[in-house]
């Protein structure tokens, strides 16, 4: 021992150069470092992302028109949060729109108002997505810097895990919302680890907000699996303790369970009213509801081998854990070819050939990342994190291949709860992508300690591994021809196999074949180049020729090289949309708006030349200017509206008369019987409907009809909407209206609407907007959904009319009517959002405050 301690001291008396002697903590004290690797995340994103922050370009221009529609509509709702949109399909709820700001969620504005400052300083909004991945790089930090206290250590780590190119894709491909959920996953288990060494106040109040933000993007695979991730760190520690009979870790794993559970619950209810009216609206949209066509056509839900093949599509193979070592050992997904193939234009091209139908990017997380991840797997076994980690990686990896390993996929498909709702089996290795830096930088800490507990048969590992992987490299140099052959042979054998089913796509690949085996070559000999740099590099940290912090440095310029390079080649820039010159008034609504209409109408454009508005371009732009769409833009419609689409079609004079579309707009004059031309010049033509219904109004008489038969009779034309009605009711019986009724809108706001109307006896009220009305099943109890309806405020029942509209009886005489969109699950939950996101944040901050007050280091526990 004294022989040792004698080494050290020699040590640090030795001259050191730059290299040898260099050391972080002589130039940046240890109270600056949190800041310091914030800023240096954020440089590094600035730079690798310089076309989107400063060269005004984007990756999903179609999003940010869409976004830029309905910033009016937001705007201009008085109540700071907004239910109802009517701007497109008839009306939808807002709220599965994502456009209902939610000033009641004070962790929400928090978020949102750090968020839209750093998007402040760009001119693409697009930037605000980055803002999560910013984050995800400063949680990883923190979990590491927990871990380790190292600090280069721990920004390897940040910054690897920000940048793996199996994350930073979801920025690529407009999957944003999955950042929201990933960027919060470190500082879970960071709060998870300390909870379970000690528990206090502070780190429950932090778990709460970390959920919560992670709620907030609201994808719910992405949530599922890191619920999955903690639900087996807590099985795993537990029978752990059960093993080992440390009753002290058991009681500790169990108490820091039963907060998880209660900090899962509270950021649940603060996002409660998301998942209330998403739950109520699911029902009546695309997403939860069959189609009409579907279940009249005789077609039954997809039998079981159907629905499995559906979900397995995109199941990795085992093969292609090696994208792991080399991104492009199977192709790569998107990339941009320019060559003698496209007259030197650049192009960009697919040229993945595994067993799914298409990938954007290999999930690939760095070469070094991944061998040294392997090195603590190996070296730091016994370590309880590392073993959790590494059986939490492994797990994810065979959930991932899908049919390609169903004695464990099969068993989760058929038995956890909701586990076969999502059809992308290899989402699942964002868990590998997130829990192998953490895994590389433990393996990185143990070659550090190299130095100073020795141990010849690592260094001989270590010294042998630098040997090997120069050895590969050479060999690739020598034999680069061999290589490339071999590869271009495997894409062409897979092309053969598409020529009697896909022959296009087949000379596709047969064309690209030697461009692949390029791409395959130049990533295997960069591949092995990084890891006898980064190998060399430990063998000279421990003869100690360079410094720790050297090291690390250089492994982390060495990583963000081999990442940025991959990265690159999956992003697509496109040019940001000039929104000031995109959203100029275009002349039909100059020309609508002109018209100076009182009551409310809705417009149809039915234009096919591309320009934003029209039918083949809708992005909602119509409703920037405040004009109800009859069409519109979104992924989850009312199942109604497209029954309706899918019958009927979008060119239907009843369908126009009873939906109060009074304008409709094309390129070119058509011939639609009845409308009369109101403006014409080179690029619009806009014509009113003088047949067109209000969008209140009294029915002759009703009449019960299957939903299928109602959109035939629309489809035909063969009845008139203000003589009847199909309504959902066998036993409905109403009076036929006269002259004497009638309907005056006082009241039109998003969600009210009120009139004053006169019956002559029991009258049917038709509305046109979209149905959405009854009873939502909290199991315990029963809520009002949707929309309301009043008659002199007492409510009444609401009918679903003409397949997707509303009406109501009015008994004889002058009457108050109101509808409003009401649904009692939001106002209970905004009050407990409103109360919950108050008191978390109250409580840290106050607990942070005495924290303080008591001293550094001391907490206030629970």
């Amino acid at each position: 021992m004294a022989k040792s301690k004698k080494t050290v001291q020699s040590k640090k008396t030795k001259p050191e150069g730059f290299f040898s002697g260099f050391n972080i903590e002589e130039f940046l004290p240890r109270r600056y470092h949190v800041l310091a690797v914030i800023l240096v995340i954020i440089i590094l994103f600035l730079v690798f992302l310089y076309p989107l922050y400063f060269g005004n370009k984007t990756f999903q221009s179609g999003d940010i028109i869409s976004s830029k529609s309905m910033q009016p509509y937001v705007e201009n709702h008085g109540a700071g949060y907004t239910l109802w949109n009517p701007y497109i399909f008839c009306g939808m709820p807002a709220y599965a729109l994502g456009v209902a700001f939610k000033w009641f969620n004070f962790i929400a504005v928090v978020v949102a108002a750090v968020r839209d400052a750093f998007t402040s300083f760009f001119a693409v909004q697009y930037t605000m997505w980055t803002f999560y991945l910013i984050v995800f790089g400063i949680t990883s930090f923190l979990l590491m810097r927990y871990l380790t206290r190292d600090l280069f250590v721990s920004l390897f780590v940040a910054v690897t895990s920000a940048f793996s190119t199996g994350i930073i894709v979801f920025l690529y491909i407009g999957h944003v919302t999955k950042l929201n959920s990933i960027c919060m996953f470190p500082l879970i288990f960071l709060m998870l680890l300390r909870l379970k060494d000690n528990i206090k106040l502070i780190d429950f109040l932090i778990l709460v907000i970390a959920l919560q933000i992670s709620f907030l993007g609201f994808h719910v695979q992405i949530i599922y699996y890191t619920v999955v991730a903690v639900g087996i760190y807590f099985i795993y520690y537990y029978i752990r303790a059960l093993v080992s009979k440390d009753t002290l870790l058991r009681n500790s794993i169990l108490k820091s369970a039963g907060i998880f559970v209660v900090s899962f619950i509270i950021a649940l209810l603060i996002q409660s009213d998301n998942l209330t009216q998403i739950y109520e609206y699911s029902q009546f949209s695309t997403r939860g509801t069959e189609s009409i066509v579907d279940i009249v056509s005789g077609k039954q839900q997809e039998n079981t081998s159907e629905y499995y093949d559906y979900h397995t599509s995109w199941s990795f193979s085992p093969g292609e854990v090696l994208t792991f070592l080399v991104p492009s050992y199977f192709g790569f997904g998107n990339s941009t070819y320019q060559g003698p193939l496209t007259n030197n234009q650049p192009v960009e091209v697919n040229t993945y050939f595994g067993q799914m139908p298409f990938v954007d990017v290999a999930m690939y997380m760095g070469v070094l990342v991944f061998f040294l991840a392997l090195f603590a797997v190996f070296t730091r076994w016994k370590e309880p994190f590392v073993q959790f980690l590494t059986i939490l990686s492994l797990f994810a990896l065979l959930v991932s291949f899908g049919k390609n390993f169903p004695v464990i996929f099969d068993l989760l498909f058929r038995y956890l709860p909701f586990f076969n709702k999502f059809r992308v089996p290899s989402m699942i290795l964002v868990l590998v992508q997130m829990s192998f830096p953490v895994l590389a930088g433990l393996g990185l800490m143990k070659i550090i300690s190299l130095r100073y507990e020795k141990d010849i048969k690592l260094e001989n590992l270590i010294r042998n591994a630098a040997f090997v992987f120069t050895g590969i490299f050479v060999i690739g140099i020598l034999l680069n021809g061999s290589i490339t052959n071999w590869f271009a042979a495997r894409v062409n054998d897979y092309a053969a196999t598409l020529n009697s089913t896909r022959p296009q796509m087949a000379r596709q690949y047969q064309a690209l074949a030697d461009y692949s085996a390029g791409m395959f070559l130049s990533d295997f000999l960069f591949a092995f180049a990084f890891l006898s740099l980064a190998f060399w590099a430990a063998n000279f940290y421990i003869k100690e020729k360079i410094s720790k912090d050297s090291l690390v440095l250089f492994v982390i310029i060495l990583s963000l090289i081999d990442l940025w390079r991959i990265d690159a080649r999956g992003a697509k820039y496109l040019p940001a949309p000039n929104l000031e010159e995109e959203f100029k008034k275009p002349e039909y609504v100059k020309v609508i708006e002109n018209q100076d209409d009182k009551e409310p109408f809705r417009i149809l454009n039915l234009k096919q030349d591309g320009s934003l508005g029209s039918f083949n371009q809708n992005a909602n732009f119509n409703a920037y200017f405040l004009l109800e769409d009859f069409y519109g833009y979104s992924a989850i419609k009312p199942r109604a509206y497209q029954d309706i689409i899918d019958v009927v079609g979008p060119v239907n004079s009843t369908l126009w008369r009873m939906a109060n579309v009074k304008y409709i707009v094309t390129e070119k004059q058509v011939n639609f019987p009845g409308l009369t031309p109101v403006y014409k010049d080179d690029k619009n033509v806009i014509y009113r409907n003088p047949y067109v219904l209000p969008r209140m109004y009294f029915v002759d008489s009703v009449s019960y009809l299957p939903e299928i038969d109602i959109l035939k009779s629309i489809k035909a034309s063969s009845f008139d909407p203000l003589k009847k009605a199909y309504v959902n009711d066998k036993n409905l019986a109403v009076d036929p209206a006269d002259s004497t009724n009638s309907v005056k809108i006082t009241r039109y706001s998003d969600e009210t609407v009120s009139a004053e109307v006169k019956a002559s006896g029991e009258n049917f009220l038709f509305f046109g907007d979209t149905y959405m009305a009854g009873k939502a099943d909290y199991k315990l109890f029963k809520l009002s959904t949707g929309w309301n309806a009043f008659v002199d405020g007492r409510e009444t029942k609401i009918y679903k009319t003409n397949h997707d509209f509303m009406g109501i009886l009015v008994p004889a005489g002058e009457h108050k009517v109101e509808f409003r969109f009401a649904p009692e699950s939001f106002f209970i939950t905004k009050y407990i959002a409103l109360i919950l996101s108050g008191l978390v944040l109250i409580g840290l901050i106050i607990t942070f405050l005495i924290n303080k007050i008591i001293g550094k280091g001391e907490s206030v526990t629970t």
